[in-house]
């Protein structure tokens, strides 16, 4: 198993809701940070400690909203997000393939060893990792992504280029409301 590279300071579900004062409310701060791990010979992944108390001892694992990396969710949000699909078959029934991948896909009972380790699904690893030995294990606020190291460079290097300026990006969609 590749050594745990957390960064300190990157997220902090741990601190997922952060108690204000009685005056104001608590905050969701979500899955938030970025996470380089290995993964073992039988496909184990280390969970980072910041999300290991947010997700519960019970969880959903399963593909991500876009279906080419791993998800892995609270089983509230897990719920939802199957809940929507549902939702949206009503109003087009091709979506029905859709609802049929993800829960074919999903494996709502979950959990990690007592060292913290997750077991990814033989066959969503292969589907979605392929033979990837390093991924990247980012925030994505009501859940965490799970996706090989190289397309998690690559998406950041296809941020940068899409957005070379944030701030006037940023000022323009507001100029627009």
């Amino acid at each position: 198993m590749k050594e745990n590279r957390e960064a300190p300071g990157n997220g902090s579900a741990q601190d997922q809701t952060v108690s204000g004062s009685p005056d104001t409310p608590d905050l969701d701060l979500g899955f938030t940070g970025k996470y380089t791990h290995g993964l073992d010979t039988k496909g184990r992944l280390i969970v980072p400690v910041s999300f290991r108390e947010a997700l519960g001892s019970k969880f959903a694992v399963c593909p991500s909203p876009d279906f080419r990396k791993i998800a892995v969710y609270p089983i509230q949000a897990w719920l939802e997000r199957r809940n929507e699909y549902v939702a949206l078959c009503r109003k087009d029934v091709k979506v029905r393939r859709i609802l049929d991948m993800f829960t074919k896909y999903s494996y709502v009972d979950s959990e990690m060893d007592g060292q913290g380790r997750l077991l990814l699904p033989a066959a969503l690893r292969q589907k979605m990792l392929g033979d990837a030995r390093e991924v990247d294990v980012n925030g994505a606020y009501d859940h965490i992504v799970v996706q090989d190291a190289r397309i998690s460079e690559q998406e950041d290097a296809s941020f940068e280029a899409d957005f070379p300026d944030v701030y006037a990006f940023v000022s323009q969609v507001q100029r627009e409301q």
